[in-house]
């Protein structure tokens, strides 16, 4: 072979060589996207949550874009409109306002994309909707509240009445100490919905119920562990903590509240196995998979609308002072940070 002829075939061999390594770079640069919408990120378990649905979405070979709406029902709608544009083969959608969020959504379905209600329900046929199960997660909470204060006065402490959720959730407690309720064993003498779940808001709201009823509450079914956070802070400014109080998400803080004595019960819904399943569910339909066909789907039809919807529904587990070891096992959370400040020999999973 002569020099020229050596060149030149190894100037083709390393054409061939880039050609192939700039395909795959193309390949990969071309990966199909799914986009998710916060609606406030700032939340402690959403961050939990999306790398969950990034893992998933990865494994499927799809490529997450995402965007936070900062709690304004305004921008999420523009927001949608931007993973539209930005190419999302499917969304998933964490709502803001479940009305009002719907143009979005039917523009998408319109266009062919896939939705995916995210833990909160977006009413609309098309689209699927994912959670756990809210009102048996209502149902577990009023069930350890009412367990340790059987009568007395209650405060009722809502989540965002533009979420479908805080509903679901009174449904719940309804199921539970409704009984109690009608033969005055309990009397509700605080009930109001939060905006936007805040631990702020909640905690104003429990001082106002405090002042309002000269001190005289029991117990307290608070809808998530944020707004327990608040409620507890109210309640130990007047010395009453330590009477029952609900949560839901097993937040940290909320688990060594449970473990201090604090809180009475949090409700797990591992975020991890949630986002797990979204990220699945996202590419399963991305690649057209039909809505009733998606693995593990039952019909969900308790909206406020009673609109027939293809969901799936994840099972909640309870965490009170007998069980704190579930969670420290599964990783979810540290011993240390369970047990912050716990005497011990006062609670098992803190020896």
């Amino acid at each position: 072979m002569t020099v020229k002829s050596y060149v030149g075939s190894g100037v083709a061999a390393l054409a061939v060589v880039l050609g192939a390594t700039f395909s795959t770079i193309g390949s990969a640069q071309a990966a199909d996207k799914i986009g998710v919408s916060w609606n406030n990120f700032q939340e402690e378990r959403w961050k939990t949550d999306e790398a969950a649905i990034k893992a998933a979405l990865a494994k499927a070979g799809y490529d997450y874009i995402s965007t936070d709406a900062g709690s304004s029902a305004t921008k999420q709608l523009a927001d949608v409109e931007q993973l539209i544009t930005q190419g999302a083969k499917a969304l998933i959608i964490l709502a803001q306002d479940s009305g009002a969020i719907e143009p979005a959504v039917q523009k998408a379905l319109d266009e062919k994309i896939p939705v995916l209600g995210y833990d909160r329900l977006i009413e609309n046929p098309g689209a699927y909707y994912l959670t756990f199960d809210n009102k048996g997660v209502g149902v577990l909470e009023a069930q350890y509240v009412f367990k340790a204060q059987p009568k007395g006065n209650y405060a009722v402490i809502k989540g965002n009445s533009a979420d479908p959720n805080a509903d679901f959730l009174r449904g719940g407690y309804d199921e539970v100490i409704g009984g109690a309720v009608k033969s005055g064993a309990i009397k509700i003498v605080c009930e109001t919905y939060t905006d936007n779940w805040d631990p702020g808001n909640a905690q104003k709201e429990m001082e106002q119920c405090l002042t309002k009823t000269n001190n005289k509450v029991d117990a307290v079914l608070s809808e998530n562990d944020g707004m327990a956070g608040g409620v507890v802070a109210a309640l130990t400014a007047q010395g009453l903590a330590g009477i029952p109080v609900s949560g839901q998400d097993g937040d940290k803080g909320a688990l060594n509240r449970v473990a201090l004595g604090t809180q009475t019960v949090s409700v797990w819904k591992d975020a991890r196995e949630l986002g797990k399943a979204a990220g699945e569910i996202a590419a399963q339909l991305a690649k057209g998979t039909a809505l009733d066909k998606v693995t593990g789907t039952v019909k969900f039809g308790n909206g406020p609308k009673k609109v027939v919807m293809e969901a799936r529904l994840l099972k909640p587990l309870a965490i009170t002072k007998d069980n704190l070891d579930v969670v420290i096992k599964a990783g979810w959370v540290s011993k240390d940070i369970v047990c912050q400040g716990v005497k011990p020999g006062t609670v098992k999973a803190c020896g």
